[in-house]
């Protein structure tokens, strides 16, 4: 992958984007990976030579390995950034753990750099199976039982203002959110089905089969709508998530039809560096295009 500096940034920040330490090691797939979309793993591998992504859209990512830095040079008491490795399903698995408190507390937390909106309703569900899977690589290494999971999240745009404003607002710039614990064969059970699900996808790219889709989940998609509309009007009357209603709605309308919008995908239309390769992108996009022409 290129990275860009079409911002113009200072190089010193280029170059720290550019010289990213990170290593996963000698394995198969991370954590990270893992929980991630197979689309989105195998393209990434299949056209890492053609990628391009420029300095600026790296610079929370920068600042989130700046703030790990720091954390990691503050601790006192416990296990910070160790990398742990463990097979399943034939496959070698890797994953960081950020803070491990050992015995008597037992406690592993993650640190995020992240939005207010992102944590609004509490931990992510990707960020509870990463914690879950980085706990069953803790047993598999023979560490202590770990007796609490923690998401700290360190909130980049939090406002004082808002907060001041009450409501579901975080009060404070960082929030603690405890994260659920699976029982052991859960976690198992996921880590075999996502496993699968990414050994699947190498199989179709090597055998030019369609790849497993993202999910609408994974492509953090808002739906489709029906919008009411009457000749005359540039907005919708009224918007519908179900067909049918909102042609029940247009007969009651003279001379009133349906106007299907299609529903955005926000990662694919702004974060995923393979959506110029993505035959699913591309065929929404084709969709999008024939019912507006």
């Amino acid at each position: 992958m290129q990275i860009t500096n079409h911002a113009n940034l200072p190089d010193a920040i280029v170059q720290a984007v550019v010289n990213d330490p990170y290593d996963a090691g000698d394995c198969n797939i991370s954590v990270t990976s893992l929980i991630g979309p197979p689309q989105i793993r195998v393209l990434s591998r299949a056209h890492w030579d053609e990628l391009e992504e420029d300095a600026s859209d790296r610079i929370w990512a920068l600042v989130g390995q700046i703030g790990h830095g720091i954390l990691e040079r503050a601790e006192t008491s416990a296990i910070t950034e160790r990398r742990l490795f463990a097979d399943i399903e034939g496959w070698r698995l890797s994953g960081q753990l950020d803070r491990l408190v050992l015995l008597p507390d037992g406690r592993l937390q993650d640190y995020k750099f992240t939005s207010v909106w992102a944590c609004i309703d509490g931990a992510k569900p990707e960020w509870i199976a990463q914690l879950n899977v980085l706990r069953w690589l803790l047993e598999q290494n023979d560490y202590p039982p770990v007796r609490a999971l923690e998401t700290v999240a360190i909130l980049r745009d939090w406002s004082k203002g808002k907060a001041r404003a009450g409501g579901s607002y975080p009060q404070r710039q960082v929030r603690v959110l405890s994260v659920p614990i699976w029982p052991m064969p859960q976690v198992e059970d996921y880590l075999r089905e996502r496993i699968h699900l990414h050994q699947r996808a190498e199989t179709c790219a090597e055998t030019s089969r369609p790849l497993p889709e993202c999910t609408a989940e994974e492509r953090w998609s808002k739906p489709d709508v029906w919008a009411v509309k009457k000749p005359g009007r540039k907005s919708a009357v009224k918007l519908y998530d179900s067909q049918n209603d909102a042609w029940q709605h247009a007969r009651e309308i003279q001379n009133g039809y349906v106007e299907h919008r299609l529903g955005e995908s926000v990662r694919c239309a702004d974060y995923c560096p393979v959506a110029q390769f993505c035959a699913q992108r591309q065929a929404r996009l084709a969709q999008g295009a024939a019912e507006a022409a």
